[in-house]
């Protein structure tokens, strides 16, 4: 039912994330920690599902989150820039994106989870101090279930929360954190943040550059 993980690309994964995105000492998660270079090339041919956005962090000090009006639907502008980035790495017709999960959510009502609604508070920023061994429930629990309702895969990518932060020269950056899970075996494989170019005011441009760095992740764009 479900695809294998190769146990080096699972390895080199879980040691990336030890180093990329969960620091030993609590002080230290004050700075991003940053993805690992090509970390989603490893998945490009394995079925993924990603998830919705979840959260905006409020409070940054150039007060860009409070311009935002409608959380709702700027986090789904941004997971249409996701799917369109992604797509430009060729991986469409391999991986789910959230408006196909929100349709397979739909089909199996009442016993889906809602893909918008994951129990996924504890991996906010600044997120835990040490990854768990394995997943808790409810996500997951969640995760299963929404695999389980998918043609094949066990691979989950979770975009937990966009945030706003400051960078030299009075401009700030976006910068999302997100976690791949493993939702058959209830692990997490990957944890990270990845931010955009920084910009001197708020605007659409940021969430396309957030989204296009997320993207270089899986690899350059199919010319």
């Amino acid at each position: 039912m479900s695809v294998k993980i190769s146990a080096a690309v699972g390895a080199a994964l879980f040691a990336t994330s030890a180093l990329a995105a969960l620091p030993a000492r609590a002080d230290a998660q004050d700075r991003p920690k940053p993805a690992h270079q090509h970390v989603l090339a490893a998945f490009s041919t394995r079925r993924l599902m990603i998830l919705p956005t979840h959260y905006l962090r409020m409070g940054d000090s150039l007060g860009w989150a409070d311009q935002i009006t409608d959380q709702t639907a700027f986090l789904s502008s941004l997971d249409d820039e996701l799917a369109f980035a992604f797509s430009d790495r060729g991986v469409k017709k391999v991986w789910v994106f959230p408006a196909a999960i929100d349709a397979i959510a739909k089909r199996n009502e009442p016993y889906a989870p809602d893909p918008h609604a994951m129990a996924a508070q504890w991996l906010r920023y600044p997120g835990p101090k040490r990854l768990p061994k394995q997943v808790p429930d409810p996500i997951a629990s969640q995760l299963r279930t929404l695999v389980a309702m998918q043609d094949g895969g066990q691979l989950v990518l979770l975009p937990v929360e966009l945030r706003f932060e400051p960078v030299p020269g009075g401009m700030e950056c976006a910068v999302l954190r997100f976690v791949i899970f493993d939702a058959v075996r209830a692990k997490i494989i990957y944890m990270a943040d990845v931010q955009s170019d920084p910009q001197t005011s708020f605007g659409p441009a940021l969430a396309a550059s957030l989204a296009g760095h997320l993207a270089d992740q899986l690899g350059p764009p199919i010319q």
